[in-house]
């Protein structure tokens, strides 16, 4: 089963914003996420997202499965 990673971080000393977490599961979801997949991440001291990180099942694999 072949995964794909998807990762969007901020730059060093920064946490990312509304925006840059929408780009994140946009970028997921384009990359064959569905939805229920479990999201990783970092947060910083203060509880604001530095990283955020989702693996999902490529479109390529998902298509072999689906024939099985």
């Amino acid at each position: 089963m072949a995964k794909k990673t998807v990762e969007h971080k901020a730059d060093k000393g920064k946490t990312l914003t509304l925006d840059e977490v929408a780009a994140f599961v946009q970028d997921a979801m384009r990359s064959g996420a569905n939805g229920d997949e479990l999201v990783g991440g970092r947060i910083s001291w203060g509880g604001k997202i530095q990283k955020l990180n989702v693996e999902v099942q490529t479109p390529a694999a998902a298509a072999r499965l689906d024939k099985a």
